[in-house]
């Protein structure tokens, strides 16, 4: 049987160690946005998921969550600065 080595460059190993600290951090961050969620709204993933929409007029956010609507300024603020980072702006 012969033994096959395999060597990486240095410079691979560490993007592939950025892009899974990224990974991580992004994992970390989804996690900390749903429990700061479910303890804003106990029930919210009680079927699960969740289901919401943003609506904005100017620097005003409404969320509906479940169907239910809230201004940004209610919701806990590690879940608003997660779901704020996600939106994609539509011109």
């Amino acid at each position: 049987m012969n033994l096959v080595k395999t060597q990486f460059k240095s410079s691979f190993a560490l993007a592939c160690l950025k892009e899974l600290k990224q990974k991580q951090d992004d994992l970390l961050d989804d996690l900390n946005a749903s429990m700061a969620l479910e303890e804003f709204i106990p029930s919210v993933f009680k079927d699960g998921g969740v289901k919401v929409k943003v609506k904005s007029k100017g620097n005003k956010y409404t969320i509906t969550i479940n169907d239910k609507d809230y201004d940004s300024s209610e919701l806990p603020v590690v879940y608003w600065k997660h779901l704020k980072s996600k939106l994609i702006i539509k011109n």
